[in-house]
Formats: C-alpha cells, structure tokens, sequence
C-alpha cells in the first residue's frame, strides 16, 4: 500500500499536479469573541448558544450552550456522537438522574441516543461546550420529530439572528475551500 501511495505521490510531483488537497491544513485558530450568543431551545428557558465553529464537510458544529438553573433543553435523538465539556455550573439528563457533569468534566454521547438536557437548580448559571457531529432530531412528548437541526440550520439561526439585531456576522465555517454554497447577504461579514 505504501509502495502505491509512494508511486502516486511521485507521479504527482513529475508532472506537477497539485497535490495540496492531501495535505493537512494544519492548526486553525477560532477565536470565540467575534461570535454572538443566540437564543435556543424553548424560550421561556432563556436557553442561549453561541456557535462558534461550523465545518460542511465533517458536519461538525462547535458551540457553547449557556442556561439559568432549572431550564431544559427538549428531547433530542444524536445522529452521531457528541462531546461536552463543561465549563461552569452542572447539567444533567433527565433519563440518567445517576450523574450531573459538574465544571471541568466530559461527557460523551453516543450516536442514536436519545435524552433531554437540563441544568441543575443548585450550581448557578450553567456553560458547556459542546462538539456535535451529525444532526439532533427534536422529538415531542410522543416521541415523533418536531425538528432536526444540523451544522446548517444552526448556522442560518445564527446568520438570521444577527441580521435582524444589526450585529455583525462572523464567517464561522471552516474548512473554507468546502463551503462554495454558503452565501452572506451582509456586508458586514468577518472572516475568522
């Protein structure tokens, strides 16, 4: 295998093919500031999200969600896995009372589960960052799909909450180069 990797990669360089699409893009700064927390969720929880990555090609979206005491985030199915590192405060699932994940713990969600998110009444203010693959799926007390939200809809959220309150709207989607359909109709777009 290496043989023809090698033998390719030879090929390539006589007779000069571009082969920069191989090669990692290396690190990618994000800074966080430049980005606006939104609302999310239902709104008498005064749920707010701050996106602060999002990357077409892999469906990743990297967001910080923040939250009083005693709000809910709805049901949700992962279509893929999830991380979440919490920042301050301490959250929960409904469906897993066994467990709070407290400042500086991890949890990993694994494709297909299925829960509701809360934050505990008793540790303030709660933030945790989250890496989500994939798409969640919104379920109703009956279990069927009120919505599914995705790297996109996210990003549109975002996009759709800045122009209506005049705030600036930062490009947040990386890898650049896959992204083509992506359009701001702003002219006050802010490259990362």
């Amino acid at each position: 295998m290496l043989k023809i990797f090698v033998f390719f990669l030879f090929i390539g360089i006589t007779i000069e093919i571009d082969l920069s699409s191989l090669l990692a893009n290396g690190p990618t700064y994000i800074s966080s500031k430049n980005s606006h927390f939104i609302p999310y969720g239902d709104p008498k929880y005064n749920l707010t999200m701050k996106l602060i990555q999002v990357d077409p090609h892999t469906g990743l979206w990297v967001n910080i969600l923040k939250g009083p005491p005693g709000a809910v985030l709805g049901t949700h199915r992962h279509y893929d896995q999830v991380y979440g590192y919490t920042l301050k405060g301490a959250w929960g699932y409904r469906e897993h009372p066994e467990w709070l994940s407290h400042a500086g713990d991890v949890v990993h969600e694994t494709p297909g589960s299925v829960h509701t998110l809360f934050i505990d009444n008793n540790h303030g203010e709660t933030e945790t960052l989250f890496f989500v693959w994939g798409a969640l799926e919104y379920l109703d007390e009956y279990g069927q799909t009120k919505e599914i939200e995705d790297w996109r809809s996210v990003f549109q959220k975002y996009i759709d909450y800045c122009q209506k309150n005049n705030l600036s709207i930062v490009d947040l989607t990386y890898p650049k180069e896959k992204v083509s359909d992506v359009h701001f109709h702003s002219h006050q777009k802010t490259d990362l």
